[in-house]
């Protein structure tokens, strides 16, 4: 049977960017902009190949009013139609040694995921959710540490991080995202197990700037996967290398200035009184909210797993995606997430997370 969200996300989708008009008075008039990205079906477009589709793109509408004087200026993204041919946004392949077929397919999961972090490829996830996610890529009990953000312990948390944490142009003074990934350590020696390293580009995406296409910052990720018999991930040991100093040169913002950390505060008030409401709401109102966040340490981009402004700030993103479950990590008690845990728990509790310590290793 076919997947009808999943071909939906796949087909096309309508990307809806929210932004302060130009000489917009104070924060309260705002200006929408839709732009119809297509890709291919069968997620043909994963790969670097060019693809076409004949297919008649199924659209979906992205709606918000999260728009502040803090929104960057309209991005406007290249539009292609569904019968023409396109190259998606992806990186170079270079296909590992061919004489181990267990590595080919370990490396190319592992680049078919990094690929899906690429903007735009990763907003019908973002969009649809789980269904937009192809097979074959995790298992549904995946799970893994990311290390400073925390650990991930279902399908949902570990597609989540990887695909809805990304960088959006709106969503960043640069109007900065991934365009491009190089895989530029890969060793599997075994099929349960293969150790990475990636560097993510971020880039400007504004075709009516200047500085479209220039680079903003690099981000680092390398750690190690383990494998099912399928080829799908079912867990993961990774780990971001210095990503405070990739978050400044993203936002150009030092997050050690007072005013800085305020603005970010007053930001993921705000959003979270649009997101978390009714059955999920966490504060009493905005002002509760502001209260609540300047009594707490602002934390860093180092240590994320923590009961912090920071950790607040980054669950506020994923609440776009499941607002049931992370809404709570936004509130006054940190909903199990956004609490302080000791550096042991955090990064030695193999235990607890995985069932054994030695899942990254081939044994015979």
């Amino acid at each position: 049977m076919v997947n009808l969200n999943r071909y939906i996300a796949q087909a096309g989708y309508i990307l809806a960017i929210c932004h302060q008009a130009s000489g917009a008075p104070a924060a309260l008039r705002t200006v929408w902009e839709v732009v119809t990205v297509t890709s291919c079906p069968n997620n043909a477009c994963a790969t670097t190949a060019p693809c076409t589709s004949t297919s008649s793109p199924v659209t979906k509408t992205l709606t918000t009013t999260e728009c502040s004087t803090s929104e960057p200026p309209t991005t406007t993204f290249e539009s292609t139609s569904s019968s023409s041919t396109s190259t998606p946004a992806s990186s170079v392949y270079t296909a590992p040694p061919s004489s181990n077929p267990y590595r080919d397919r370990n490396f190319n999961t592992i680049h078919h995921i990094y690929n899906l972090t690429i903007f735009p490829n990763q907003v019908p996830i973002i969009t649809f959710g789980a269904s937009a996610v192809p097979d074959g890529l995790f298992a549904d009990h995946a799970s893994g540490r990311i290390s400073p953000v925390g650990n991930f312990t279902d399908f949902e948390d570990s597609i989540e991080y990887f695909f809805a944490l990304p960088p959006l142009p709106i969503s960043n003074k640069n109007s900065a995202a991934f365009t491009r990934f190089e895989l530029v350590q890969f060793s599997s020696e075994c099929p349960e197990v293969a150790a990475s390293t990636v560097y993510l580009y971020a880039e400007v995406v504004n075709a009516s700037s200047p500085d479209n296409g220039k680079l903003v910052s690099i981000l680092k990720q390398t750690g190690f996967w383990r494998f099912n018999e399928r080829g799908e991930v079912v867990n993961y040991d990774l780990a971001l290398i210095e990503v405070d100093h990739f978050i400044e040169e993203l936002t150009s913002t030092d997050y050690n200035d007072p005013a800085a950390q305020r603005e970010l505060i007053v930001t993921t008030c705000n959003a979270q009184a649009i997101r978390c409401n009714g059955k999920n709401a966490q504060y009493d109102s905005i002002d509760h909210c502001i209260e609540s966040l300047s009594a707490k340490p602002f934390g860093s981009y180092t240590d994320v797993w923590s009961d912090s402004v920071v950790c607040r700030s980054i669950h506020i993103v994923l609440t776009l995606t499941r607002p049931d479950a992370h809404c709570p990590h936004v509130g006054p008690s940190g909903g199990m997430k956004c609490v302080d845990y000791d550096y042991k728990t955090r990064q030695f509790d193999d235990e607890r997370l995985w069932g054994r310590t030695d899942l990254f290793r081939c044994i015979a």
